[in-house]
């Protein structure tokens, strides 16, 4: 019996108890909601949070937020059928929209075709790098009209099934429209035109290169050297060479400037 008593006073003492205090979370500031949704990807805001209610709909509209647009490696695009791009697509332009010419860099796989480069090519101007991986359905044209529409461009990565969008007008392009980029990364799984090195060794402004795919002499990695004084780091790992680059002293020479080198790492003369 005095347990029972004991439990019904503590019982009424819960019940004088103030509540806990709830937040409404549809209440936050539009800049407090800006600065997490910028943290956040633009998969997962376009689908996601900026559903949830009608003030995180505007938080996610704020340019700032979609500064950065990556929409690359997300499970959605890995997932999805090939019967769903336009989807992607139309979630790609919608974000380069809500970024009102502030987007500065944009990553695609997959579901990027030319429309969509020009699409983002006119409202772009901001664009500072850019990441294609696995693009098929990207030309040389496509590509090279981006990049005569970008000029602070600075960084371009191709990452496999790009070899359609790689050709002599792109670098051409890059050397008379975008004077800022320095890094270039370009990974294929297909045999490319060994003659292209011959348009990279003209980019001077140059920093970092990264190749792969390529097959090269001595004589055209001498070139790109030679041709891009600014080089910093090359790493042509991924590359065949049908030479012997161990005992080739004046190669070695002409990249002892650079301060990052990462050469293949068999010797042998295929050929």
């Amino acid at each position: 019996m005095e347990y029972f008593v004991l439990a019904l006073r503590r019982g009424s003492e819960m019940d004088d108890l103030p509540a806990p205090e709830t937040r409404d979370w549809s209440q936050l500031p539009l800049d407090a909601l800006s600065l997490v949704f910028a943290k956040l990807g633009a998969v997962e805001i376009l689908m996601g949070v900026g559903l949830v209610c009608h003030s995180w709909l505007e938080a996610a509209k704020v340019p700032d937020a979609w500064r950065c647009v990556q929409i690359a490696r997300h499970e959605i695009v890995m997932g999805w059928p090939r019967t769903k791009k336009h989807l992607l697509r139309a979630m790609a332009k919608v974000a380069v929209d809500r970024s009102d010419g502030r987007l500065e860099v944009f990553e695609g796989a997959r579901f990027v075709d030319d429309e969509l480069l020009k699409y983002i090519g006119a409202r772009s101007q901001s664009l500072k790098s850019i990441t294609l991986f696995c693009c098929p359905s990207v030309s040389s044209a496509g590509l090279t009209e981006l990049m005569r529409n970008c000029p602070l461009l600075e960084d371009l990565n191709l990452i496999y099934g790009c070899s359609s969008c790689v050709g002599a007008n792109l670098f051409e392009a890059i050397r008379e429209a975008c004077p800022r980029l320095a890094c270039i990364v370009i990974r294929t799984e297909e045999d490319l035109d060994w003659n292209l090195l011959v348009e990279i060794a003209t980019l001077q402004q140059l920093r970092r290169l990264t190749l792969g795919g390529f097959d090269f002499s001595c004589e055209q990695l001498t070139a790109i050297v030679d041709g891009c004084p600014r080089l910093e780091f090359l790493d042509v790992r991924y590359c065949c060479c049908r030479q012997m680059l161990a005992g080739n002293g004046a190669l070695r020479a002409n990249c002892a400037r650079i301060k990052t080198l990462r050469l293949p790492p068999y010797i042998d003369d295929y050929y």
